[in-house]
């Protein structure tokens, strides 16, 4: 029996998922395919359009057999984070045996030698990240130009680009785990990542939630039997980075009155002292999108910006990150979707998995710290995600308690 893994948002599943979970059953054969999805808010920091069960019914509808949920501190993390902390998910399942991908460019030896540089960081690559973070760059604009340096400039492309990133970032994450799961490489077929225009079969996901937000006929670009969970959705669209201006707001107000020794501020996960100073320096009243712009500087990108910002909001701080990365101290896998006819495989799972598989959330009480921790956030999460939702639209979602698996015939 073949399993094979994907890493992703579904922010909504489009034409270009299709084709990649097509191109996984012909280049792998594969039995079952699984999929660890991010939540309510994804990697960039805002909250995704549609929320995490309707948009995991949707894949399920498209042919991905189970899905599970990437907890919420890995879902906002950076992407060696993100890709880190879903990785370390797929190998403790201890049933994957291929982890799939998108990428704009297919060269898997190139990958690998790139992937194997960042995950046992030799002395070259050390001495020149760190002049390189001594000028006051970004660690993500440290090592690429590290890489580069190494390597040569013909590699420029590769490292700079969405997925390609995230794909060097899955290998390096295999490789510090001693993973025995295999990548399967595969080219996207649409104008890459950042593409904000419809355009023929395949569309981004940008492009898509462009389109919506400004409520242009989007179905051409779902699978007809993926529409129906987003209906509601696609119906109302939504301001999505102004819903969370007075929450942000609050907090920041709060903060102000606080006595510097007792912030908290400078401990939220992802933060810098630079974009700490700039957060004291913003103007008030600020509207988010107005916060955004203030912060953002060449060397604080706007992705970095959401997501401190959201970490903010829910309280995800260096020592939530500590749990959740270092110890590695996971214990479960919040289950949001799957085919009736898998059953035996979520039996499966859940015989050779490390992790706890959560089906009735009520009944579910992890037992180590992180676990409490994650699961804290991951119900704060929803509950943040549900009342903006309900605010901006009168759509009542449920809490995750009172949540219901869905179950696709």
């Amino acid at each position: 029996m073949v399993n094979v893994g994907i890493i992703a948002e579904y922010n909504p599943y489009h034409n270009g998922h299709k084709y990649l979970y097509n191109e996984i059953l012909n280049k792998t054969g594969a039995d079952n395919v699984i999929a660890v999805m991010s939540g309510n808010f994804i990697q960039r920091g805002g909250p995704a359009m549609a929320d995490k069960y309707a948009r995991a019914e949707s894949a399920a509808l498209g042919g991905i057999d189970v899905v599970f949920e990437l907890p919420v501190i890995y879902a906002t993390g950076s992407a060696r984070d993100f890709a880190y902390g879903a990785t370390m998910i797929m190998d403790k399942m201890n049933v994957i045996d291929y982890l799939a991908f998108g990428v704009e460019n297919n060269e898997p030896a190139l990958f690998d030698e790139i992937a194997e540089i960042l995950a046992k960081e030799p002395e070259e690559y050390k001495t020149t990240l760190n002049n390189y973070l001594s000028k006051g760059l970004s660690y993500p604009a440290a090592s690429e130009k590290a890489i580069n340096k190494i390597l040569g400039s013909s590699v420029s492309d590769i490292i700079s680009t969405p997925n390609n990133i995230l794909a060097i970032s899955y290998i390096t994450a295999l490789k510090k785990l001693g993973s025995n799961i295999k990548t399967v490489m595969i080219p996207r077929c649409d104008k890459g990542y950042n593409e904000t225009e419809l355009t023929g079969t395949y569309s981004s996901g940008a492009a898509i939630r462009n389109a919506i937000i400004k409520g242009d006929e989007v179905s051409p670009y779902i699978p007809k039997v993926c529409r129906k969970p987003y209906a509601e959705y696609i119906r109302k669209p939504l301001p999505i980075n102004e819903w969370l201006t007075p929450i942000v707001a609050a907090r920041l107000i709060y903060d102000r009155n606080l006595p510097p020794e007792i912030s908290q501020l400078e401990n939220i996960m992802d933060m810098t002292p630079e974009l700490l100073n700039r957060l004291r320096k913003a103007p008030l009243p600020v509207k988010y999108v107005e916060l955004q712009d203030f912060l953002k500087t060449k060397n604080i990108t706007m992705s970095r910006v959401s997501r401190v910002l959201l970490h903010m909001v829910l309280g995800i701080n260096n020592h939530d990150r500590e749990l959740a990365y270092n110890q590695s101290d996971i214990e479960y896998l919040n289950l949001l979707a799957f085919k009736t006819g898998k059953s035996d495989l979520i039996k499966k799972i859940g015989a050779e998995s490390d992790l706890k598989i959560i089906n009735k959330k009520s009944s579910f009480t992890p037992d180590t710290e992180a676990g409490i921790r994650m699961w804290q956030l991951d119900k704060l999460a929803t509950d943040l995600y549900n009342q903006l939702i309900y605010d901006n639209s009168n759509i009542r979602l449920h809490n995750e308690l009172s949540c219901s698996v869905r179950k696709i015939n």
